[in-house]
């Protein structure tokens, strides 16, 4: 295996496609089309603050060689002058897990961040993801916060 990390680009989005009906099936949610498709616009549109990556395998054929993403967006804090940054999405290919993808993707997020000024990045995963709190516990610290939800 062969990881590079690299901005998405419009020729992904077949292979992000993929990956991310496996993300939202892991999550037990189901994300429409058209917000999809909004998703993948803003992540390419250069004027909107939301960013992505994913991770390629040069070992795999093109077209098949993307085995996992990340999403990420910078926003304002009321307790810094500069922006944080939520770590919004990350998955990884069940295949190629734990070979070091999903560390080298938030790694990815770090090295942005750097570039831009921003020292802190924060991210939720749901309480039985204990697979990806292995990984999470060694490359960000755990808070004390509780998250509430309500949709209205």
């Amino acid at each position: 295996m062969a990881i590079s990390i690299r901005p998405m680009a419009a020729e992904d989005k077949s292979q992000f496609l993929v990956l991310w009906e496996k993300y939202n099936v892991f999550y037990k949610r189901t994300v429409a089309a058209a917000i999809t498709d909004k998703t993948w616009e803003r992540m390419l549109d250069p004027q909107t603050r939301l960013y992505g990556a994913v991770a390629v395998d040069s070992d795999l054929a093109p077209g098949a060689n993307i085995v996992g993403f990340v999403t990420w967006l910078p926003h304002f804090y009321t307790a810094t002058v500069e922006d944080i940054v939520y770590l919004h999405d990350l998955y990884v290919s069940e295949d190629v897990r734990n070979g070091g993808v999903g560390r080298s993707l938030i790694n990815h997020v770090y090295d942005w961040c750097k570039q831009e000024g921003i020292t802190s990045v924060y991210w939720h995963t749901q309480r039985f993801n204990h697979r990806a709190q292995l990984l999470y516990t060694k490359v960000a610290n755990l808070t004390d916060f509780v998250q509430y939800k309500h949709d209205v």
